[in-house]
């Protein structure tokens, strides 16, 4: 797998030419679970389901993973890569309903 080089750029909240219909919204757990809108999925699903996403105009993902002090579980790696081969633009967040948004300082910030 090639290292992720900071190819994820992450959103601003209302980020011009994202449209809210095409928002996958991915979650993953301290146990390595991956979430997808919801619904517990295996990488495989969710590739599969970001190749698709990434063909629709305004798409992008809203990440957030568990723990996110901490070391990090193999599979939110996996996730990222996937969201990388995908061509998404990211959101990272640390609240796990996606209030907030990881800023290019590094710092949580919340919607203005």
């Amino acid at each position: 797998m090639a290292p992720l080089n900071g190819c994820i750029k992450p959103l601003k909240p209302a980020a011009p030419g994202v449209d809210a219909a095409h928002i996958a919204k991915v979650k993953v757990t301290r146990d390595g679970v991956v979430v997808l809108n919801d619904r517990a999925v295996t990488i495989e699903a969710l590739k599969d389901s970001l190749s698709k996403l990434g063909q629709s105009a305004g798409s992008a993902v809203w990440y957030y993973r568990e723990n996110s002090a901490g070391k990090p579980h193999p599979n939110a790696m996996l996730v990222l890569q996937a969201i990388v081969d995908a061509k998404l633009p990211v959101k990272l967040s640390m609240k796990p309903d996606f209030s907030d948004f990881v800023g290019p300082d590094g710092a949580a910030h919340s919607p203005r």
